[in-house]
């Protein structure tokens, strides 16, 4: 049984994203956990609140979440009829990546999915907040981060973004060996040039690679190193009609390095395909 946490935050691109996950593993059993989370700041969707003090408009805000999620709930199981997938709801008070850290442990969830707006949606700050928070702060767990409005393709070109510079496993690996098998996807390893030659290590690295990808189609790919790494990437997805992103989060590692480049965030909520984030510590596969 796949374990699922899906953050919503009663949006069209949140319900877009579970959506997308239901089909995603169709034909896998899971449990779907819907979770809204809110604070203090969180917008009321009324704009109503009662004598002004803070614990009734926490009140408040706890009634339009389990509200939402009961809406969710209701809505995902008439477009959905899946007898592999169960859904529960989960409301609660607090910020996101602190929240979704608690869920994760005590629900032992194998996947966190984000829906984002994209850069032009006016209202998309905080949600883009948080989803780049995520990126940072979810150390546990994989997350696929799906954009607004995405066909329910299923990917069968991956890019996998890497610099060899750290070493894999198959646990590391597991979220992506398990998407290529759902639908006998291809890997497409793009490394960005930053020097003429590999190191030692990262040979040893690409070879242990290769042997862990041994049973999937892939092959590897060259990228100049243009003036930013965002620019590579996104370059590299549109040439190849990549239909999905996936990199390893290490602590110091290029996801690391591209999250610090403004342009980088841009280019997350830019991308039309889901972007998969594989924390390097993650004990959840």
């Amino acid at each position: 049984m796949k374990n699922i946490l899906v953050a919503t935050d009663f949006s069209n691109n949140a319900y877009n994203a579970l959506f997308f996950a239901t089909e995603l593993f169709k034909e896998r059993k899971c449990n779907f956990y819907l979770l809204n989370s809110y604070t203090e700041l969180t917008k009321l969707i009324s704009q109503k609140v009662g004598a002004g003090s803070r614990r009734s408009l926490i009140e408040q805000l706890s009634e339009e979440s389990a509200e939402g999620l009961n809406e969710v709930y209701h809505r995902i199981h008439l477009d959905q009829n899946n007898p592999l997938h169960q859904f529960k709801t989960l409301s609660r008070n607090g910020h996101f990546s602190e929240i979704a850290n608690q869920a994760i442990d005590h629900y032992h969830i194998d996947l966190l999915v984000m829906g984002h707006k994209g850069t032009a949606a006016v209202d998309n700050i905080i949600m883009g907040s948080t989803v780049s928070k995520a990126i940072d702060e979810i150390t546990d767990c994989p997350l696929l981060i799906v954009p607004k409005e995405i066909e329910c393709n299923m990917p069968k070109e991956i890019a996998f973004a890497t610099d060899y510079k750290h070493p894999y496993d198959a646990g590391l690996l597991h979220p992506l060996k398990e998407l290529t098998a759902l639908y006998g996807a291809s890997v497409r390893i793009i490394h960005i040039n930053e020097h003429e030659r590999l190191s030692k290590l990262q040979k040893t690295n690409l070879n242990i690679l290769k042997e862990y990808l041994a049973e999937v189609n892939h092959s590897v790919h060259w990228m100049p190193d243009f003036s930013n790494k965002s620019h590579v990437i996104e370059t590299f997805v549109d040439e190849l009609n990549i239909e999905l992103l996936a990199m390893i989060k290490y602590e110091h590692g290029m996801l690391a390095q591209l999250i610090r480049e403004p342009v980088f965030h841009k280019l997350i909520f830019k991308l039309d395909i889901p972007f998969l984030v594989m924390p390097a510590g993650a004990t959840r596969v």
